[in-house]
């Protein structure tokens, strides 16, 4: 058997039945667990969102800048200047992001095929795909801007459908960056695999939060009390600064554990396998609703 830990199944075969938030929250517990120790013995993949984090915060310290140095619109006189620049630094922060996360994904997969991942080799799986890549971060970005401007002026139940809409778009796309990884995938093909995968192995009413972003939300959490006591109370700027610090490790913990999770699931869906050791039927429900 493999260091991956494989088994086959039927998806169908022997389906268990939720039992309610506890149920789901330990699943979602055993699928961080064991997306973690999978990362324990590749530590190194943490190099990719430490080394996102580091440019992405280089492009928003240009960004902040301009801001300083041409005034904050709209009462800048360079405001149509400064909005042009905010959106192409939203676009390339979401490519960077996109870029970075499949870097991770084809490092994960390299672990599924039994080989020891390297930074070099996630960062050669993004590269084969970096026009793709370019390509479903302007769709997504933009599809992203549209809807969170309709939100906020469109009245009544347009409001609802465009909040709704927006809030289901990252669960429609899950499995879009997996497809163009590794299957070579251009970005509208990706979007309609991943929407098939999810209809064809859960359906719809079984989709949600996944599991382990339940969990790293809870541990979010944990740092309000720093903040807040370092805010309000008497702990100072340390504590702010320890909850922040806390927050950006925290983020940099769980695009790597998402990353796994969502290679071992694209994987069951296209494979019939449970692999890296997690359980089939943590698998079969890995949302939190």
């Amino acid at each position: 058997m493999h260091s991956t830990e494989r088994s086959h199944f039927s998806h169908e075969a022997h389906r268990p039945t939720p039992t309610g938030f506890r149920g789901h929250l330990s699943r979602g517990l055993h699928l961080t667990r064991t997306s973690l120790r999978v990362l324990l013995k590749d530590s190194n993949l943490l190099a990719i969102p430490l080394l996102a984090l580091v440019v992405i915060g280089f492009v928003w310290l240009l960004v902040t800048l301009s801001l300083v140095l041409l005034g904050f619109p709209p009462a800048s006189p360079s405001s149509s200047f400064l909005y042009q620049e905010l959106f192409v630094a939203y676009l390339i922060t979401y490519f960077l992001s996109t870029y970075f996360m499949a870097a991770i994904l084809g490092a994960a997969h390299a672990r599924l095929d039994g080989r020891k991942p390297t930074l070099a080799e996630g960062l050669q799986a993004a590269n084969a795909s970096v026009f793709r890549l370019l390509g479903w971060s302007l769709v997504a970005s933009t599809v992203g801007v549209c809807a969170r401007l309709a939100s906020l002026r469109w009245e009544g139940a347009s409001r609802v459908v465009a909040r709704v809409f927006g809030a289901s778009w990252p669960i429609a796309s899950v499995f879009v960056l997996p497809a163009v990884v590794m299957e070579g995938l251009g970005p509208v093909k990706a979007f309609r695999r991943s929407r098939t995968l999810l209809k064809e192995i859960w359906s719809a009413d079984e989709c949600g939060v996944l599991g382990t972003g339940v969990t790293f939300a809870l541990l979010f959490l944990v740092g309000l009390v720093p903040f807040l006591w370092g805010a309000l109370g008497d702990g100072g700027g340390l504590a702010v600064f320890a909850s922040v610090l806390y927050w950006l490790l925290l983020t940099v913990l769980w695009s790597v554990v998402h990353a796994i999770l969502v290679t071992a699931l694209y994987h069951y869906a296209t494979a019939s396998e449970a692999s890296f050791g997690f359980q089939w039927q943590a698998l079969n429900h890995p949302w939190v609703r």
